[in-house]
């Protein structure tokens, strides 16, 4: 990602501040429907490991016992027989499943219909499913059934479905696709017995779209396709996108939807003036214009942003980035041609604006920069940290969401606020997973407070390595969206 020089709303301290152990608050309110864990994690609070209701301490259940409703109990016929013995199958929201008689140890077989596309639609068909980023479908059975043993083998090892942050910092966070103990020895029965079909009337209701936003209120394209440039191969490219707004709205989701995936590094959309889009466009030969480090043009920051791995946004309930009629978006994009050949690009983002005549609290990106490290040649393990006042310096603001960013030599990043509370903690970090993640509650972070960024990198390169735009060059950067 490039630095977003037009929002000058948060300044480097020299504070210092790291996640370290903190462990996430767990209580009722952050964990209404489970319960927590010795850890701090809010627990499903359904199966006999981890069993209770209400943000209550989880239970482990006693041998013979089941977890029915949040309590153990010794009544084990809960609706149709489910055994015990084995691993009990469950739903994608991590229920367990008690209606319908699936049993490992007493015969009968675990299927598709029943027991493994409850779990799929929620947690695997975001990405598996046709246009989504997995190299496969998972949304039927002939789909899934010539993959199950290679779905064991992934969820088995939890490479998938994949999920970045450390469940002990920060969570849960909203859209958690981790998969339970009991979720996995589902997919991997169901493996094992040869992946039976089943019955499909047991399918599960739809639960709506996974992974896309809910409904699409605009979709705004590139007006030409673009060829990245010839001489260099990280290309930074803006095109403005216009809304062609007749009043002010609210952006309370987004899907942005790369033309070439191979070769955009990332895209980030500004708000900018719709006429001085227009007048930069037309000063420079080509579609677009040249846009090093951010727009180019003032803005009052971006309304969203992609990177490898995310996956459509949709802002907290209440919440949203306002547009007024005289603005368009400059979409932002870098392109990486280091090892995909150079072909025209045409990328599109889709928009869902509040219902006109609802309350929206205005949210702003705040941009969390850490640009002063310099990582020495064949280093390992090397880190640095960086922290960042609230931009008002007197009200509190709420942080409701975080996107933590780096390139390719990264290993881990943490942003954490006052008095060491971990707001999120990436301890592998992936390139090729990067997104959003939304609390349930927002962190108030108080006037007089500050937040803290840590990143760690092995360069196993003969160079220092230190921030740059390119992809060989590294950032510690991040996102957070915040409300007054």
């Amino acid at each position: 990602m490039s630095i977003p020089r037009s929002l000058a709303l948060v300044a480097a301290l020299s504070l210092s501040a790291s996640c370290g152990s903190a462990r996430a608050t767990c209580d009722a309110t952050s964990c209404p429907t489970g319960c927590c864990s010795t850890s701090g994690r809010c627990e499903l609070g359904n199966t006999t490991q981890a069993c209770g209701s209400s943000g209550q301490a989880c239970t482990s259940c006693a041998t013979a016992q089941q977890c029915v409703a949040g309590a153990c109990s010794n009544d084990t016929s809960t609706g149709g027989g489910t055994a015990t013995g084995g691993g009990t199958a469950s739903t994608g929201g991590g229920t367990t499943s008690t209606g319908g008689g699936s049993a490992t140890g007493g015969g009968t077989a675990t299927t598709w219909y029943k027991d493994v596309l409850p779990i799929t639609q929620v947690s695997c068909t975001g990405c598996h499913r046709a246009g989504g980023v997995g190299p496969f479908a998972l949304e039927t059975y002939a789909q899934a059934m010539p993959m199950a043993a290679a779905m064991k083998s992934a969820v088995v090892a939890r490479r998938m479905p994949p999920w970045m942050p450390d469940p002990s910092c920060g969570g849960p966070f909203v859209g958690d696709r981790t998969l339970t103990q009991a979720q996995i020895d589902v997919i991997s029965q169901w493996a094992d017995q040869g992946a039976p079909e089943g019955n499909a009337a047991d399918a599960p209701m739809p639960p709506g779209p996974v992974g896309q936003l809910p409904r699409v209120d605009a979709t705004l394209t590139m007006a030409e396709a673009y060829t990245p440039s010839a001489t260099r191969s990280d290309d930074y490219r803006c095109f403005l996108v216009d809304p062609a707004l007749t009043g002010s709205r609210s952006v309370i989701g987004y899907d942005i939807a790369p033309g070439v995936a191979a070769e955009v590094h990332h895209v980030i959309i500004y708000i900018v003036d719709r006429n001085a889009a227009r007048t930069r466009d037309m000063n420079e030969a080509g579609p677009g214009w040249t846009c090093f480090g951010d727009s180019g043009l003032t803005s009052p920051g971006p309304i969203g942003a992609w990177a490898p791995g995310t996956g459509a946004v949709i802002y907290p309930a209440g919440t949203g980035i306002q547009l007024t009629a005289s603005q368009g978006l400059a979409m932002q994009i870098h392109y990486n041609t280091n090892s995909t050949p150079r072909v025209p690009d045409q990328t599109s983002v889709r928009l869902m604006y509040s219902p006109q005549g609802t309350a929206v609290t205005a949210a702003y990106l705040l941009p969390l920069v850490a640009n002063g490290f310099a990582i020495p040649p064949n280093a390992t393990d090397y880190t640095y940290s960086e922290s960042f006042d609230n931009p008002t310096q007197v009200l509190p603001i709420k942080i409701y969401g975080l996107m933590p960013h780096m390139h390719t030599l990264g290993k881990s990043i943490r942003i954490s606020g006052p008095a060491n509370t971990c707001l999120v903690n990436i301890p592998r970090w992936d390139f090729h997973w990067q997104q959003q993640y939304f609390r349930p509650q927002p962190f108030t972070l108080p006037g007089n407070g500050a937040v803290t960024m840590t990143c760690t990198w092995d360069n196993p390169t003969s160079r220092m390595i230190r921030w740059g735009e390119a992809t060989t060059d590294e950032m510690c950067f991040a996102y957070l969206y915040a409300t007054r």
